[in-house]
């Protein structure tokens, strides 16, 4: 006997309920035995399931959880950390929310997304606005510990930014899982 998707394919095992021949790739297992992809009848569960609607609404409100994040990040530098905290639970959190609650790949690319473009809003807003806020002091950019690599960049960044990033993208492609 053969595969009746793959010819070249030897088998001995059917499918429990339309008795075609099935080879290891073709099989899904089930209560009731191997059956064939066309019995086993797939289907995406529905928190995986989101269409184009969910999508959209989950980047409007990604993007603006992000902006705003972003906007206090850049703001109140000596806060990153906690700004960075609060941007990695709350824009997947209004991704989520925004899209029913459903979860998957796609819309942790779009919190990641999201979080990205919330970053970069707060160098933007740093480099436009240096010392808006400035807290008594506390506040203030500081140029000192910060490698020479990205102390020659236009914008300030430290290797405490790139952590900050990695740990609200974690934290998002975590919580969307």
């Amino acid at each position: 006997m053969y595969c009746y998707r793959h010819p070249q394919e030897q088998t001995y095992l059917r499918c429990g309920r339309c008795d075609r021949p099935i080879c290891a790739r073709c099989r899904v297992s089930t209560p009731a035995g191997f059956r064939c992809l066309e019995c086993a009848n797939l289907q995406v569960l529905p928190t995986y399931a989101v269409n184009a609607t969910y999508y959209v609404r989950a980047t409007l409100a990604g993007l603006g959880a992000a902006a705003v994040a972003g906007v206090l990040m850049g703001l109140f530098p000596a806060f990153e950390f906690w700004v960075a905290l609060l941007m990695g639970i709350g824009v997947p959190e209004a991704v989520s929310a925004s899209a029913n609650q459903k979860r998957g790949p796609g819309l942790q690319m779009v919190a990641a997304g999201s979080i990205i473009f919330g970053f970069v809003l707060s160098r933007v807003v740093l480099l436009a606005f240096p010392r808006l806020i400035t807290l008594g002091g506390i506040n203030t950019v500081s140029e000192v510990g910060v490698p020479p690599l990205l102390a020659a960049l236009p914008f300030y960044l430290t290797q405490y930014t790139i952590i900050w990033l990695a740990l609200a993208l974690f934290l998002a492609y975590r919580r969307l899982q």
